[in-house]
Formats: structure tokens, sequence, C-alpha cells
């Protein structure tokens, strides 16, 4: 006969496993990005379709999941869109750091953004676009960017190890996305060392054709960079002089906004 604490233990094993099974369904089902069948998110998913038409019908009963009638179609509702707010207003460096997007925006008049890590990938969780400037930069908060191809995630490998390099490597490789993008490791390590000398990052048209970004670090007390702000505008209208400009004033904000984090101002004893 099993102990109390053993039956415990397996109960307690059970629940995290179906834990691990809803999530993994929500997951799974904002890659399929299409309202879809029991058995074709079954199978994407790689569970019974019984298993599956049990959580399907608690995430309908929650509001978290839709079937069209017509269909019989699953789909995610904009409920997740609630909780996704809610988790951008409660992040911790929200309210104290975007304030400086919106000044840095507001003296360039271009697209500014405030990006963390999760992950080994990059979220953007606050953009603000210049007066009159459209760029993509608008669809951006919540997306999901690389680390090797941006200004931002540039800057965040500052924070890696050689074996964190590698793992990241392991887990996404270094995919092309331009011309310009770095797809080597030692080439990446190279442009590592000269970002930490330099104090800012580029994205030379390396993430999108055409676009280029200038990345600053925000970092806390230990020197950690635990966020970076960037300015995006297209190349015709960033040019050698105008970069410079960009560079100096986002290193300030880049002092102001770490000091914010804990980080002591260069040169303070």
């Amino acid at each position: 006969m099993r102990t109390k604490a053993a039956k415990q233990t397996s109960e307690g094993i059970k629940k995290n496993q179906s834990l691990r099974k809803a999530i993994q369904i929500l997951e799974g089902m904002t890659k399929i990005n299409t309202p879809a069948r029991l058995q074709d998110i079954a199978q994407s998913l790689d569970m019974p379709q019984s298993t599956l038409l049990r959580f399907l019908n608690t995430y309908i009963d929650f509001g978290y999941v839709g079937q069209d009638p017509n269909t019989s179609c699953y789909y995610l509702t904009l409920k997740l869109m609630e909780l996704g707010v809610r988790a951008k207003e409660n992040f911790p460096f929200q309210n104290s750091l975007e304030k400086y997007i919106k000044q840095v925006s507001g003296h360039f008049h271009e697209s500014a953004s405030l990006c963390v890590e999760h992950n080994m990938q990059m979220v953007y969780i606050a953009t603000e676009e210049g007066p009159g400037r459209m760029l993509r930069t608008l669809q951006r908060i919540g997306h999901i960017a690389p680390m090797h191809a941006t200004g931002v995630g540039k800057l965040h490998l500052l924070n890696y190890s050689e074996e964190q390099l590698l793992e990241m490597e392991r887990k996404y490789g270094l995919p092309k996305y331009t011309e310009h993008t770095i797809t080597s490791l030692d080439a990446l390590k190279r442009e590592i060392t000269l970002i930490r000398q330099q104090g800012y990052a580029m994205d030379d048209e390396e993430c999108e054709d055409g676009v280029r970004c200038i990345a600053v670090p925000i970092q806390d007390y230990s020197g950690l960079v635990v966020a970076a702000i960037s300015l995006s505008a297209p190349v015709t209208r960033l040019d050698k002089d105008k970069i410079n400009e960009i560079i100096r004033y986002l290193k300030e904000i880049s002092i102001g906004a770490s000091k914010e984090m804990g980080r002591e101002p260069p040169g303070k004893c």
C-alpha cells in the first residue's frame, strides 16, 4: 500500500503533467494560425483526440477557445490578448522605462522600442512611432525577434557565456534574414566584442531590408543588461552624421534609464 506522502507526490506529478499539456495546447494552437479541426490539432500536438477534447471544452467554458458552429473548427479567442495586455501593464520595467522611448521617438521623429529577452529571443514590450513615420514597428508589441540579427538582441548577448551562445545556436540556429545578417558564431562573437567596447549596437539591415536600428542597453546595479532601447528608421534617413547624433543621444538615455535600474553613472564613486 502506498504511503500518504507517496500518494501526494504522485498526485502532484499528475497535476503538473496536466498543466504541461494545457500550456502545450495553447502554444500549439497559436502556431496553427487558423481555425482547425479537432483531429488536425491533435495530430499537430501528437495528442489523443479524447484528451485534447477535454482540454478544449474547459477552455471554451472559460472563454479562451471558441468553436465555429458551421465547421466545428476550434480557434483561440481574444481573451488571451486581454491576459497579454495585463501582463504588459504589470511588467516590472514598463512604467519606469516607457517614458524613454517616447522621449527618443519625440526627439528624432522616428520609431523607438523597448525590448527584453525571453527564452533566448527578444520581445518588444513597448513601441512609439514618430509623427508621420509608419514602419512595421507599429505592429511589434509582443513581437518576437531573433537575438543575432537585432541591435537589442546583440546587446543582451553581452550577458551570455560561451556555453549560452552555443546553446542559443543549437536551439534556434543563426538564420539569414537579409544579405547583411550575421550567420556564423565567430562573426557574432566579434560583433559582441565590438559592442562591449563601443557601448551600443546596430542592426544594419540585418533583420529587415531597408531598415537600420541603433540600440543602447539598460543595465541594473550589477551591470547586467535587463532591457534595451532602439531607434529604427529607413536607411535613407540615417546617414553617418545622423547616426552619430543618435548614438550620442541614446547613450545619455542609456545612462538615465540604467540609473533607474540601480546602475551608477560612469565615473561615479
